[in-house]
């Protein structure tokens, strides 16, 4: 085990890691909630009609709140105090938020025919024209939350995310369920995901006052828009791919011979069920990449590339490790997490054969916030171009004879060659240590036994009690059975969950890359 000084900056980041940790899964968990009552309350085609509206929805709005917000966190972390140009850097993201939003909306009323050449099923059209209003809460929403994310606030800026799932859960609860005679079930999810934004766009408009914050005059519009030009235009082309995935995966199926409501009830189980929980892990990985953004670009400005390159590995093993967790869960209990969460047993199929994911995702979480964050955002957007370019072919091409596993296919193969270039990249530009590859690689040979054990004892256990009960205790008995593994090969030091914390100058490092000891 390594023994490291326990200096006040990494107290300081540990502390926001848990944080935001714990309250990104809480939050999670609430969301998991409402996906199994939107599920069960209105069915798979209610929830995919939804989806599709979302989806066009978040394209949107990464056009007004997806570079500012990051822009805005940046610039106020480098202003050390300066409160007039702080509070003039929010009014000009701002303005420039709104701006796009009136432009969006005004193209879309002045050309209605084109926008309808967005949605393969015209029912999402109702939806999205009730959606649409949510673009100018959004992006204030956004823009105000990047500004405590620079204050480095990391209680209200995760608080308002979980206020903001809190509101979406009560507001569909009373209109989908038919509060309003005339709007229910998929309009009423839609109207209350715009009344559930302005809710919480609200709310941090008061936190935002009431925290000392102001505006002035809009001094910083041209330096804001160039500065977040590059971000926007990755996080466009993203919300462009799930845009068109939205669109093509529907239509391929429907070409290879199924009825539309079967095929959008298809999209709705993949993208409403099983990938909100395939993303399970991100609820920590998403943490440890939003607290060490300002680290990384500290680190490399100062040329201390040491040190980033520690985070940088750190950071690897944890994500491989905490999507090991949930790996050792799907894989062989995938198709019962479906039945019992959505009572779906075609969402709980899909999530086992794609369980694989997850490891691949959470690398690339970590390697494209690293090249974000060390000023290679260009770069690392031309490899997710790539990576994008390779799963748009494959779910054009393969929903004839894979149906809907064809979106497993695609975004396994994105995900892969993006890391792959990601690496490659951070290889070049850091000398990035490739040790995490093993804890990989180990991760992967555990969780075939932790799997093979849990099933068999679960099927033993099914004569003496119900499936379900035992099921419940083997899945739970897989996941300890990995993190035993894990301990046993050192690839993490758990010592911390075991000892009392004593008040002491030393502490002993949580996970480290595999193999590399002192």
């Amino acid at each position: 085990m390594k023994i490291v000084s326990d200096t006040p900056a990494k107290h300081s980041i540990f502390k926001a890691v848990a944080l935001v940790s714990v309250i990104s899964i809480v939050t999670r968990i609430l969301s998991f909630v409402f996906k199994i009552y939107l599920s069960r309350a209105f069915g798979a085609e209610a929830v995919g009609l939804y989806q599709i509206g979302i989806s066009v929805f978040f394209l949107f709005a990464a056009l007004s709140a997806s570079g500012l917000p990051l822009v805005v966190s940046r610039k106020i972390a480098e202003l050390n105090g300066d409160k007039a140009k702080e509070f003039s850097l929010i009014s000009s993201a701002i303005i420039l938020g709104l701006g796009i939003c009136v432009a969006i909306i005004a193209a879309f009323f002045a050309f209605p025919r084109l926008f309808d050449k967005f949605f393969t099923d015209k029912r999402v059209i109702p939806l999205f024209k009730i959606m649409l209003p949510a673009l100018f809460s959004t992006t204030v929403y956004c823009i105000i939350r990047g500004w405590f994310w620079g204050k480095k606030n990391f209680l209200v800026f995760g608080f308002t995310e979980l206020l903001e799932e809190i509101f979406r859960i009560i507001f569909s609860v009373l209109l989908a369920g038919g509060m309003i005679s005339s709007i229910n079930g998929a309009l009423g999810i839609a109207a209350a995901f715009l009344v559930s934004d302005i809710a919480a766009a609200t709310a941090l408009f008061i936190l935002y006052i009431t925290k000392g914050g102001k505006f002035y005059k809009p001094r910083h519009l041209k330096e804001t828009a160039k500065a977040s030009a590059p971000v926007t235009a990755m996080r466009v082309f993203g919300n462009i791919i799930g845009s068109l995935s939205a669109i093509i995966i529907p239509a391929r199926l429907v070409a290879a011979g199924m009825e539309t409501g079967a095929a959008t009830a298809e999209f709705g189980r993949v993208s409403g069920m099983a990938i909100p929980l395939l993303l399970a892990p991100l609820a920590v990985i998403g943490s440890i990449a939003v607290v060490l953004i300002p680290e990384l670009a500290s680190d490399s400005a100062g040329k201390r590339s040491a040190a980033l390159n520690k985070k940088i590995s750190k950071a690897l093993s944890a994500s491989i490790l905490i999507s090991g967790i949930f790996l050792s869960v799907y894989l062989p209990f995938g198709k019962e997490v479906g039945e019992m969460l959505y009572n779906d047993a075609a969402a709980g199929q899909y999530l086992q054969y794609s369980a694989l994911l997850m490891l691949p995702i959470g690398i690339n979480q970590i390697t494209s916030t690293v090249l974000n964050s060390i000023g290679e955002e260009k770069k690392s957007f031309i490899n997710f171009i790539v990576g994008t370019s390779i799963m748009i072919v494959l779910i054009i091409i393969l929903p004839k004879y894979i149906g809907i596993f064809a979106v497993a296919a695609g975004t396994g193969a994105c995900y892969i060659v993006t890391c792959f270039l990601n690496i490659r990249l951070l290889k070049k530009n850091t000398a990035l240590s490739l040790q995490f590859v093993r804890t990989a690689a180990l991760v992967l040979a555990f969780t075939g036994p932790c799997g093979f054990i849990a099933v068999w004892l679960r099927n033993i256990m099914a004569s003496y009690i119900s499936a379900a009960a035992a099921t419940v205790i083997n899945m739970t008995f897989a996941a300890i059975l990995y993190l035993l593994f894990v301990w046993c090969f050192d690839l993490a030091d758990i010592t911390p969950l075991l000892v009392r914390k004593k008040k002491s100058v030393k502490k002993i490092d949580g996970f480290k890359p595999a193999a590399q000891k002192i």
